[in-house]
């Protein structure tokens, strides 16, 4: 997951990313897997099994002074 700045663009580190997902075109809710930062802006997320329980799984990654980044998946069909 790439992090930038809010108002420069550039790669952002030292940030505590929070993670939602929306299974299936529902409701965001928090994810329970864990994000890691990598380094350079780029952070890891270890996804549990709760979420990726669905056929569409899009995930919003903020922090306050980052843009959020979406990433969406098909895991099934």
């Amino acid at each position: 997951i790439l992090m930038v700045d809010a108002t420069t663009k550039d790669p952002k580190t030292g940030l505590t990313v929070t993670g939602e997902k929306s299974i299936d075109g529902g409701a965001f809710a928090a994810v329970t897997g864990t994000i890691a930062e990598v380094g350079s802006g780029i952070y890891q997320f270890d996804a549990s099994a709760a979420d990726m329980n669905g056929e569409i799984i899009t995930f919003k990654f903020s922090e306050g002074t980052a843009d959020d980044t979406f990433i969406t998946i098909k895991t099934a069909g």
